[in-house]
């Protein structure tokens, strides 16, 4: 490359002499600056005595105490709330947790009625599925599919409504020709799909060729003598021996006026057909205008000829007469209100309605206008209960029908 002739290229000599005073120039404004920040770091100089007696400025440098450095914090991650999906039930979910209870472990029963094996399911239960029972037969005397039949010894229960009742699960029967006597049979009942262990019932199987025994169901009975039916009826049972006829009689004894109501007669008889375990004595009623009062009348089964007996207990029963002519006092009426678990609302009435008279319940939609419809009918029972639901009735009353004397119990609804 050609130098420019106006511009002659310095020599090395002349290179070095004009190179100086640049580099110099450099250093100055490098120190300069030097100057300029360890002024500002440093504090003032100090040229008394204590520097030494030299006059010479000097710096004394007070090191500053390390600052803590913080601790590196990582942030929480941002987790958007998310709402954790509803478990749906199943249709049998809740049946692990069901068990039976046994309303009679210990059954007694004629082999021409079948096996009624009694039992509540006790629990809670959501599911939408059938409750199922099962029977198995476990031990006894007793032959399955010989003395009862197990093709289907299930019951089903509803979810809904079917819990916590008393129920059953009822094995047909097997008749046969022999006189087996007496045969012990033991069940097994479980829930299907339950953990909870199973429940045993123990029955005896009486031969309905076996002759048993005849009594009264109920110690009392009760009748007013105006009764529109115009008899007084009487319910006699007996056990076994069903297959064959049975004519068994009974005495009556009370005051004469009484037994003039039931027509002066103080022995009758009952029959019982082939097949039959109960059945209805009707005695006729002869209603009078005299004012008598209540009155007993006691009945008294005879020893029935063979082999048959008398159940212990029942062998005798008392019949109250009522009067139409001596009203009983009216008795109070007591009315409670209560509220069911889904809000319902519902009345309780108690009253006491004397054995051999009756007392109705009655309500009406228009007021104390009427007209009037029955809704309940009091037996006679000494002390009555009876409960309902609210209904749409303005008003109810009650009123004695035996003999017909409206009472005062009128009450808004």
């Amino acid at each position: 490359m050609k130098s420019n002739p106006q511009f002659p290229k310095p020599t090395p000599s002349e290179h070095s002499r004009l190179g100086r005073p640049l580099r110099a120039l450099l250093a100055a404004i490098a120190l300069l600056a030097t100057a300029t920040i360890q002024a500002q770091e440093l504090p003032a100089p100090r040229t008394d005595a204590a520097s030494g007696g030299s006059g010479k400025p000097t710096f004394e440098i007070t090191p500053s105490p390390a600052e803590p450095v913080p601790p590196l914090v990582r942030p929480d991650p941002v987790i958007d709330p998310v709402t954790p999906p509803t478990p749906t039930r199943g249709s049998s979910e809740g049946l692990e947790g069901l068990s039976l209870k046994l309303d009679h472990p210990k059954l007694e029963i004629a082999e021409d009625r079948g096996i009624p094996l009694f039992f509540s399911v006790i629990g809670d239960y959501w599911g939408t599925n059938d409750v199922t029972v099962r029977a198995r037969f476990v031990s006894g005397t007793a032959t399955p599919g010989k003395d009862f039949d197990m093709s289907e010894a299930f019951k089903k229960l509803p979810a809904q409504g079917g819990l916590n009742t008393l129920v059953w699960l009822s094995l047909p029967p097997i008749s046969d020709e022999v006189d087996e006597g007496k045969e012990t049979a033991v069940f097994e009942l479980a829930i299907d799909g339950s953990t909870n262990a199973p429940v045993r019932m123990e029955v005896t199987i009486l031969d309905d060729m076996t002759p048993g025994n005849v009594g009264f169901v109920s110690p009392r009975f009760q009748i007013n003598e105006g009764s529109t039916n115009g008899y007084a009826q009487i319910r006699l049972w007996r056990t076994l021996d069903t297959r064959r006829s049975t004519t068994v009689a009974f005495r009556l004894e009370g005051p004469s006026a009484a037994l003039a109501v039931l027509g002066g007669q103080t022995r009758r008889t009952a029959t019982f057909s082939p097949g039959e375990s109960q059945i209805f004595v009707q005695i006729p009623l002869v209603n009078n205008t005299e004012a008598q009062g209540t009155q007993n009348i006691t009945l008294t089964l005879e020893k029935p000829e063979g082999e048959i007996g008398l159940l212990e207990g029942f062998e005798r029963t008392v019949l109250t007469l009522a009067d139409d002519e001596t009203p009983a006092a009216a008795a109070p009426l007591s009315i409670s209100e209560f509220e069911s678990g889904d809000g319902q609302r519902g009345v309780m009435l108690t009253t006491t309605v004397p054995r051999g008279y009756q007392v109705r319940l009655e309500f009406s939609d228009n007021g104390a206008a009427g007209p009037w419809l029955p809704y309940w009918l009091f037996e006679g029972n000494e002390v009555e209960r009876t409960t309902f639901d609210s209904f749409a009735a303005t008003v109810m009353r009650m009123y004695r029908i035996l003999p017909p004397e409206p009472l005062d119990f009128t009450f808004p609804w």
